[in-house]
């Protein structure tokens, strides 16, 4: 036994030697590929209360995680702003994309942001005024004339006549019921939240008009790809029935009511325009 000894390292040491071989192969070498960097995104949204709120909660804070779930090598980083300071925040080139908007089709060139291309629903803007001096749809339209240039706050690139900025809803409103100004236009639920919130009963409510709601997004190739990147999200929520569940809590059609019981919302001579 003793003498097959040097024959038993032999082999061992040969053995050794080929799987050492093996474990050198340049396949063996190959370090595995790293994980794909994560697609960082930034979306500012403004604060509305019950839709945007400030702890980013709210179903249009719903909507951008419903986007995010559907890429798992995107992430979305939302941060909450005064919606002037959100839409800053998209033209300066800080976010990728920006809520909320309605579509404006006009004067869309002189706009330092464009909308998406893709639509994911429609809301309901109402036009809201004193009742001691009732201004309607045809009246801010200009279709009736009235006697003197009405002070109408809202957001101005998302109005198809000149307006004032309204800061916030609960200050243009308040404002509305001292007759500072004469009309404040809004979407519905937004500014009805708000309304029944301060329980003001001088505010007559007029249906004004449909709008697309949409995401801003930037001018230039970083839009281009945002558009097509929204487009192809929205379409996906859509098709799986999530957009409809998400968006059934955010607008639903105009729903007619007055804060005054003495007041009435007249219907307009000519139905309301959509921009």
């Amino acid at each position: 036994m003793t003498r097959h000894i040097p024959l038993l390292l032999l082999v061992v040491t040969l053995l050794g030697s080929a799987t050492l071989g093996l474990s050198q192969t340049p396949e063996n070498d190959a370090a595995p590929e790293p994980p794909k960097p994560v697609r960082i995104l930034n979306a500012h949204l403004g604060e509305l209360p019950g839709l945007i709120n400030a702890d980013k909660t709210g179903p249009f804070v719903d909507l951008v995680h419903a986007i995010d779930d559907l890429y798992p090598d995107v992430t979305i980083k939302i941060t909450i702003y005064p919606i002037a300071r959100a839409m800053a925040g998209v033209i300066s080139g800080k976010a990728d994309l920006g809520l909320p908007a309605i579509r404006n089709l006009k004067d869309i060139d002189m706009l330092a942001y464009r909308f998406s291309t893709r639509s994911f629903g429609k809301v309901a803007h109402v036009i809201y005024s004193n009742t001691a001096y009732p201004v309607t749809t045809d009246m801010a339209y200009g279709i009736v004339p009235t006697k003197r240039d009405l002070l109408i706050e809202a957001v101005p690139d998302y109005m198809p006549f000149p307006v004032q900025r309204s800061m916030s809803i609960e200050q243009s409103l308040r404002k509305l019921s001292r007759g500072r100004i004469d009309a404040f236009v809004w979407a519905q639920e937004e500014a009805d939240l708000m309304l029944k919130q301060l329980g003001l009963t001088n505010i007559r409510r007029e249906f004004f008009g449909d709008f697309e709601d949409v995401f801003i997004i930037q001018k230039g190739a970083a839009g281009d790809e945002m558009d097509e990147f929204l487009r192809n999200a929205i379409d996906q929520l859509a098709a799986s029935g999530k957009l409809a569940e998400i968006y059934e809590k955010i607008h639903r059609p105009y729903v007619e009511w007055q804060p005054s019981p003495t007041a009435k919302a007249e219907p307009a001579t000519t139905p309301p325009a959509t921009p």
